[in-house]
């Protein structure tokens, strides 16, 4: 069990969190053990930095979304700069009133550098937008990202149904498309039951397949499908695909980062 799912089964016990899908746990359970590894207080000694970086961390997860670890270590860094910053803005105001001008010129190319850094780490989380970067750029950004998700996805959103031709009477499936199932107050994205991630493969199905519950002719009646195919996901439920146009790198960071999976590592032995 990993911290993740240790997270999800304390969150599950307290009464704020009775109602809440699985889904919406496990992104707070993730949000939580992101925040407890990146440590963010350590990184400052005055008592009150230690409670406004920790106001802040907490804003900036409450306000954007973020999908993986690195995305946290750059906000702790981003704190660290901003925090840097403030206390840069202090000491020429300081200054200033003091009426010590040499000193504050001095400064102030070092407060342009932090807001420099600010403004770069800013844009590395895309909680700004790189000012070159077209808005035609960015949706593609966004397509690549939802090219990776719809592939791991992909039977979330899809059930197959058997059809059968009025003219020659021979049958088939095929996919239908579906509403991915929301909850009606919160709308919270709840996970149907019936499918699960990359292809058309259900858990428990092929979990009483592999113990001998179950024959492979039996799982491919309820799936709708082959024996053959049965075989084949067999031999490849714990590989990862490939996607076209997609670097490897970036399909390894987003299974490293779904609590539901195992780490990248590990399907490639």
């Amino acid at each position: 069990m990993n911290d993740v799912q240790k997270e999800v089964r304390k969150l599950s016990r307290l009464v704020q969190f009775k109602n809440k899908d699985k889904s919406t746990l496990e992104h707070i359970a993730q949000i939580s053990v992101w925040k407890r590894q990146l440590k963010i207080t350590d990184r400052f000694e005055n008592t009150s930095e230690k409670t406004l970086s920790k106001e802040m961390l907490d804003n900036y997860l409450d306000n954007y979304t973020f999908t993986c670890f690195n995305d946290i270590q750059n906000i702790g860094d981003l704190i660290f700069e901003e925090m840097a910053k403030l206390r840069f803005q202090k000491e020429i105001d300081k200054l200033l009133s003091e009426k010590k001008a040499a000193l504050v010129n001095k400064l102030m190319p070092m407060l342009h550098d932090i807001e420099s850094r600010i403004w770069e780490l800013k844009e590395k989380v895309g909680i700004v937008g790189k000012k070159e970067v077209s808005d035609l750029t960015a949706l593609q950004e966004l397509q690549k990202k939802f090219k990776i998700y719809q592939n791991f996805n992909r039977n979330e959103f899809t059930f197959w149904a058997p059809v059968k031709c009025k003219d020659c009477q021979s049958t088939n499936v095929q996919p239908v498309l579906i509403r991915r199932r929301c909850n009606k107050e919160k709308f919270d994205i709840l996970v149907h039951p019936a499918f699960s991630g990359r292809f058309l493969y259900n858990k428990e199905i092929f979990k009483d397949i592999r113990e001998g519950k179950l024959t492979k002719e039996q799982g491919a009646r309820y799936q709708r499908t082959s024996v053959k195919y049965i075989d084949w996901v067999l031999l490849n439920e714990h590989k990862i695909i490939e996607i076209d146009g997609v670097e490897k790198e970036e399909i390894d960071e987003f299974v490293d980062n779904n609590p539901n999976l195992k780490k990248a590592s590990d399907y490639k032995e």
